[in-house]
């Protein structure tokens, strides 16, 4: 999209304070996109307004109200343009109902990517399914956290390293009671980052013990907060750009974000991590050979956890696994130091 909707944003003014008393948006259009607006409420609060033009056959789609988002379906809205007279059309109306600038900001740019999915004469049933889609989402970034930052960066990290980005993001993990990061045929790969230098991490004992015939590894790396680093924002940004001809993937990267950082997202997005390091400690061993609990497990014990320390292995190159797997070779790094 050549002109970014947050930006478009922040160039409405608020409507007038006598517009009050019905539903009046100031608004400007997204170029390239005559059916969608981007608006202010009355209350200078973040909106995206898209026509469905005759397609208005039937009882439109109910309501949406969430904490931080709402959708109404046709609503008949007042339009404000500078510079230009009042018009009135029928319009879905997607708001954010926080005024909070992160959330402004994170709001607009998941509507880009519901606008993308929409195309520019979306129908009813389309509309209906990407506002639902985001307010999933919304629903989600309410929720307390499920996994760390420090993790969850580490799989981000992956994923931007990666060969082939569309494929480990479908491979990537389907829910938070996934017992791997990426499945893919054969391969399940996981990755554990720790905040120190050392390569203790924690594994589960389904992980140590992964199904017959498959290629369980596990990528190890050391993460830490710099303040030169890079933002968590940036480097979703740049996965983006890789796979933003996949608006469906695309909203699968932020629903798996909000997610797994839930109330913590805004945050999140601004810290920033030491790039340099995390490719300079990536590490790769099989699971089945680190140290772990192998083999059955007594009668009526379950949901086995332990820590590792991986520092005596000796790490596997990038190439055994191709060899072993040529599917690795759009999962992995082409260049990491060993």
């Amino acid at each position: 999209m050549a002109t970014c909707l947050i930006d478009i944003f922040e160039a409405i003014p608020s409507p007038s304070p006598e517009s009050s008393d019905r539903p009046l948006y100031a608004v400007m259009p997204v170029p390239g996109h005559t059916n969608y607006f981007v608006g202010r409420d009355n209350d200078s609060l973040a909106c995206l307004l898209v026509s469905t033009g005759g397609d208005c056959a039937g009882r439109p789609h109910p309501p949406i109200r969430l904490e931080s988002l709402d959708a109404q379906f046709e609503l008949r809205c007042h339009l404000k343009k500078v510079g230009e007279p009042e018009q009135v059309g029928v319009f879905t109306v997607i708001r954010c109902r926080n005024d909070d600038a992160e959330t402004t900001r994170y709001f607009l740019s998941v509507c880009e990517t519901i606008l993308r999915m929409f195309g520019n004469s979306p129908t009813r049933t389309q509309i209906a399914k990407g506002v639902n889609r985001l307010a999933a989402i919304f629903q989600k970034i309410r929720q307390s956290p499920t996994r760390s930052l420090n993790g969850l960066f580490g799989e981000l990290y992956l994923i931007l390293r990666s060969g082939n980005t569309v494929r480990v993001l479908t491979a990537w993990r389907a829910d938070e009671n996934a017992r791997f990061d990426f499945t893919d045929g054969d391969i399940r790969l996981d990755v554990k980052a720790t905040g120190g230098r050392s390569r203790i991490h924690t594994f589960s004992y389904e992980q140590c013990n992964p199904p017959s015939g498959t290629i369980a590894v596990v990528a190890s790396l050391n993460v830490e907060q710099v303040a030169g680093g890079s933002s968590l924002r940036s480097i979703i940004s740049q996965i983006e750009s890789r796979i933003s001809s996949n608006a469906d993937l695309v909203l699968k990267l932020h629903e798996t974000l909000a997610a797994t950082l839930g109330t913590g997202l805004n945050d999140s997005l601004s810290r920033r991590f030491d790039m340099r390091l995390a490719e300079s400690s990536l590490r790769f061993f099989y699971l089945e050979a680190i140290p772990a609990i192998h083999g059955p497990l007594p009668t009526g014990v379950s949901d086995v956890h332990f820590r590792s320390d991986l520092s005596a292995l000796a790490p596997l190159s990038i190439e055994a696994l191709i060899d072993r797997d040529p599917v690795f070779w759009d999962f992995l790094p082409k260049e990491v130091e060993v």
